[in-house]
C-alpha cells in the first residue's frame, strides 16, 4: 500500500473530496437513543412486554444475520434492509409483523433523529476550508434517497457540497465500483485526484481502492489500532480536520 510520502511516489495535487456520510460525518452513536427508544416502542404496540435490553439484543442479532445477507448484493433499498432486521427481531420475540406499525416505527425514529442528531467535531469548519480551497465537495452514501434527504435536512450542511450522491440513484451500493465512477464523473476529475473518505474498510476503503480512489479511513476509536487487514487505506486520519493537511 502506498502512503503519503513514500519514495518514488508521484501524487497528484487533490482537486475532490468525497465523504461518506452516515458514520463519517455523523458519529453513529449519537442516534443510538432514537433507536433503542422507537424499536422499543415497536416491540410494545405488537404486543411484546420483554425488558428493552432484550428486545435490544434481538435486534442486533437480526441485523448481524440480515446484513451478512445484504452486503454481497450490488444494489439494495436499505429501507429494505433496515425493514428485514425489525421483522426478524419481532418474529423471534414471537410477535406478527402489521405493516402499519412499522411505518409507524418509521415516523418515530425520525422524529427523534431531529432530536439527536451531531455532527462529529469540526465537520463544518472543515467543509468550509476545504471550499475556499476550490475543492469539488461530494457525499457518496449507501442510503435511500428519503432518508438522505431528511438527515441532510437534520444536519444542515447540503449547501457546502457539490455533488449529493446515494446509492439509490445509481442503483450501486459500496463497495461496487459503479457508485464510485458516478462520483467521479460528477467531481470531473481523475481518480488519483480525489480523496475518499469514509468510516469503514469493506465498504469505504474496499470500494474506494477499487477504482483507484485515494482512500481515506476516519478511525474514531481511541481503545485500539485499525486493525491491519486488507483492503489498506492509503491515509488514516482520528479526526475530520486532519484532512486539511493531506489536500496541501
Amino acid at each position: 500500500m502506498l502512503q503519503a510520502g513514500d519514495k518514488g511516489v508521484v501524487m497528484q495535487p487533490v482537486r475532490a473530496v468525497l465523504f461518506d456520510f452516515g458514520g463519517t460525518l455523523y458519529d453513529y452513536a449519537t442516534l443510538e437513543p432514537a433507536e433503542r427508544e422507537s424499536l422499543v416502542d415497536l416491540a410494545r404496540w405488537a404486543g411484546v412486554a420483554a425488558d428493552p435490553r432484550v428486545i435490544q439484543e434481538a435486534h442486533r442479532e437480526a441485523m448481524r444475520r440480515v446484513f451478512r445477507d445484504y452486503l454481497p448484493r450490488r444494489f439494495y433499498l436499505h429501507r429494505d434492509l433496515f425493514r428485514a432486521a425489525v421483522v426478524g427481531m419481532l418474529e423471534s420475540l414471537g410477535a406478527d409483523v402489521e405493516p402499519a406499525q412499522l411505518d409507524r416505527y418509521r415516523a418515530a425514529q425520525w422524529e427523534r433523529h431531529e432530536r439527536d442528531f451531531r455532527l462529529r467535531d469540526g465537520v463544518e469548519s472543515t467543509l468550509q476550508a476545504l471550499r475556499s480551497r476550490g475543492l469539488h465537495l461530494g457525499i457518496v452514501s449507501n442510503i435511500d434517497d428519503d432518508q438522505l434527504s431528511h438527515l441532510l435536512a437534520v444536519a444542515r450542511i447540503a449547501p457546502f457540497f457539490d455533488s449529493i450522491l446515494s446509492s439509490q440513484q445509481v442503483q450501486s451500493c459500496k463497495p461496487d465500483a459503479a457508485i464510485f465512477e458516478a462520483a467521479l464523473r460528477r467531481a470531473g476529475c481523475n481518480a488519483d485526484e480525489a480523496l475518499f473518505v469514509g468510516d469503514t474498510i469493506l465498504q469505504d476503503v474496499a470500494g474506494a481502492n477499487r477504482v483507484g480512489l485515494r482512500s481515506v479511513l476516519l478511525w474514531h476509536r481511541d481503545d485500539r489500532e485499525p486493525p491491519q487487514i486488507e483492503p489498506r487505506p492509503r491515509h488514516v486520519i482520528r479526526r475530520i480536520p486532519d484532512l486539511l493537511d493531506l489536500v496541501g
